[in-house]
């Protein structure tokens, strides 16, 4: 995925919830991570603070999980178009990861399996574009019907997020 640290016609994705821990951008106790997508990739920049480190300047390991998770969610969202869950992922870390530094984390889908199973994959690069861990994790695919009877997301929050899915890239 080294290709999509560079500046290639990525396109800023809308927020979707904005108290998410990843991604919410009203929950000042998160990351606030913002997500923009070439059509094939997603890609967030963020700079962790130290309310997030882990042993003394180091980013917690379960912070660089949330993220690799976070990345890709929204790679299965985006990219298949359907509401998920992330059923199980794995994570290797690679090298130490800083407080302050300016990160990239970049997701993709690595196989679709039938209607319901997607395979995604996340790395994540410091500031210096070397990679510091990576995650693959399986996500359970869901139409706007199945998610509703999970009851997770109040019906205008499922329908936001399933107008969200037919954001292309080039297109307001």
């Amino acid at each position: 995925m080294e290709n999509a640290k560079n500046d290639q016609s990525w396109e800023p994705l809308p927020n979707l919830d904005k108290d998410c821990f990843g991604c919410g951008s009203e929950n000042h106790s998160g990351l606030r991570m913002t997500f923009e997508t070439n059509g094939q990739q997603i890609r967030t920049r963020l700079t962790v603070s130290p309310q997030f480190r882990g042993w003394s300047k180091l980013i917690h390991g379960g912070v660089i999980s949330t993220i690799l998770d976070e990345t890709m969610s929204w790679a299965a969202i985006i990219l298949t178009r359907r509401f998920i869950l992330t059923k199980q992922m794995t994570v290797q870390f690679l090298r130490p990861v800083y407080v302050g530094s300016s990160l990239c984390g970049v997701g993709s889908i690595k196989e679709k399996a039938g209607e319901r199973k997607a395979i995604v994959q996340a790395e994540l690069f410091d500031d210096q574009g070397r990679l510091c861990a990576s995650s693959e994790g399986e996500f359970v695919l869901y139409s706007k019907e199945q998610f509703a009877k999970l009851a997770i997301l109040a019906e205008k929050d499922l329908e936001a997020m399933a107008a969200s899915f037919d954001f292309k890239p080039g297109r307001p």
